[in-house]
């Protein structure tokens, strides 16, 4: 487990799937991911196809950068991901804390010779009231609550859950792409 922090808020982020288990806050202990510790936490999707598996949970992530208040992991394709999703490919997911905003982004790199079909999402478990507005779900608890803001993905919120998914998309052969979705507390 790697935990970054600032004089807000702490964050953990477990290595096993890149995905974020803890959010609390430093001055009233409140966890914005659930106080129970068997809960999901923010779960990370990738390469999200009906054919492939998500092999965010399946391969390793590895800590390639890590400071006080940001913290990013890779995944790359192995001998054994290709044989169920045939591209070579580099994931790096990044949490960074700034005030009282938590900035996620998401660089993805076609290391293969073909167009590398994928989509992407995050997963948040909550139980909290939703607000939809375009680009922007805000959820609110009794005291507190986060605003989910991306250009990049699609935001939906149902009952149990938020999700931020792209379609599927085609990156280019030996390209790469960013993506970025913020979590503001309050």
């Amino acid at each position: 487990m790697q935990t970054i922090d600032n004089s807000l808020f702490q964050v953990s982020v477990d290595e096993n799937g890149a995905r974020m288990a803890h959010l609390v806050s430093i001055t009233d202990q409140f966890n914005y991911l659930g106080e129970q510790e068997s809960e999901e936490g923010m779960a990370l999707a990738f390469p999200v196809m009906d054919q492939a598996d998500n092999l965010a949970n399946k391969l390793p992530w590895t800590v390639v950068d890590k400071g006080d208040t940001r913290v990013s992991l890779t995944l790359i394709d192995t001998s054994e991901s290709y044989k169920s999703f045939p591209y070579h490919f580099e994931v790096m997911t990044t949490y960074a804390l700034e005030g009282n905003q938590v900035n996620i982004s998401f660089y993805l790199k076609n290391s293969s010779n073909k167009e590398l079909p994928f989509s992407l999402g995050f997963i948040l478990p909550t139980s909290w009231q939703s607000e939809s507005q375009v680009n922007k779900i805000s959820l609110t608890g009794k005291e507190h609550g986060i605003d989910l803001t991306s250009t990049d993905f699609k935001l939906s919120a149902k009952e149990g859950s938020v999700t931020a998914f792209t379609d599927k998309i085609e990156l280019e052969a030996k390209s790469s792409r960013n993506f970025a979705l913020s979590l503001t507390l309050k």
